[in-house]
């Protein structure tokens, strides 16, 4: 099996040859970036440089499925976020709130055609070119009440779900309607599978009882209106919440850290594939070693897909993501 044969065969429950190693988090290094003479925050606005630099996941690091998108906040930039879009050592970020009112919350007829979404779609249509032979491509949008956090504010939504609830359904339906549109398109330009990245939701952020109030039907209706597989994040501890994921109908579930991945193969076990969950702060601080220790854990718990459990910092080294695609080798050489 090539890297994209070995990714799908485990998105579908297949058994493939050895468990792949993807991520749907932003994941660069300085030393990727140093490598390809691709660097941010340019190839966020380039992308072909996007597409060199991230392609390198692949070719010097061993991921079997690549993200071709770094930046998280594309549909809230075409929508009017101002945006510091970083440097070598940063990711970009956000810096205001476009939606104030209900009827700020509006979805444009161009909005394929603004940039960034514009950029990253041609991103998606040069890596399918040039790499959808060998590698899983995959793309991203935010989550629906992530969105919604960067559109009026973090403070604004989780205020306003008590306190004008009917404003943040509004907010988070406008939301949805945008990133399944952004979704669909991704996959016209060839995405193998799509990330949806709804961190704002994360474990201290909502209760099981607020995630069904607002978000239970807007991610089933967004799962079932995209056109293809679906991998959610959800950042922090949320197992009482899990539950509530096998009823949306999504395809994978990446885990985070926080959850031992005995526990996550037990809650999903016939219901949604998982990927993880590799320690971030570890990515970062932690020598190979560790790296390679976390990642037996997780074969030994029978992870379907290997993976960083959040987005990772730009200042991690490449040893530490090498060491993450040496040790599935050598399990799957010990385990024949």
């Amino acid at each position: 099996m090539n890297s994209r044969e070995r990714f799908l065969a485990a998105l579908k429950g297949e058994k493939p040859d050895q468990t792949p190693l993807a991520h749907i988090a932003a994941l660069t290094t300085v030393e990727l970036q140093n490598i390809t003479g691709c660097c941010m925050p340019e190839v966020h606005h380039n992308p072909e440089k996007l597409v060199k630099l991230l392609a390198a996941n692949y070719e010097i690091l061993g991921f079997d499925a690549v993200t071709f998108i770094i930046n998280y906040f594309n549909e809230p930039a075409a929508l009017g976020c101002q945006m510091k879009w970083g440097n070598k050592r940063e990711l970009p970020m956000y810096t205001s709130h476009p939606w104030v009112k209900e009827e700020d919350a509006v979805i444009p007829e161009d909005l394929l055609d603004r940039k960034p979404i514009s950029t990253y779609l041609e991103a998606i249509r040069i890596a399918k070119r040039d790499y959808g032979n060998q590698v899983a491509v995959l793309g991203k949008v935010m989550g629906p009440f992530s969105m919604a956090q960067v559109m009026y504010g973090v403070e604004n939504t989780m205020m306003g779900t008590i306190t004008e609830p009917d404003k943040i359904r509004h907010f988070i339906d406008t939301a949805t309607d945008t990133l399944i549109k952004c979704a669909n398109a991704q996959f016209e330009a060839g995405i193998d599978a799509l990330a949806i990245g709804e961190g704002g939701a994360g474990g201290n952020m909502l209760s099981p009882q607020m995630h069904e109030k607002f978000l239970l039907k807007p991610h089933k209706r967004m799962i079932k209106e995209i056109n293809g597989p679906t991998i959610m994040h959800i950042c922090g501890d949320i197992t009482p919440r899990l539950d509530l994921l096998t009823e949306i109908g999504l395809t994978c579930f990446n885990f985070d850290w926080a959850i031992r991945p005995k526990t996550m193969k037990e809650i999903s076990k016939g219901k949604f594939k998982i990927m993880g969950n590799i320690n971030t702060t570890d990515l970062l601080r932690a020598k190979p070693e560790e790296i390679e220790r976390e990642v037996i854990e997780n074969l030994q718990a029978d992870v379907d897909i290997i993976s960083p459990g959040c987005a990772v910092s730009p200042e991690c080294p490449n040893i530490n993501f090498q060491a993450m695609a040496k040790a599935i080798r050598n399990w799957s050489k010990r385990n024949v």
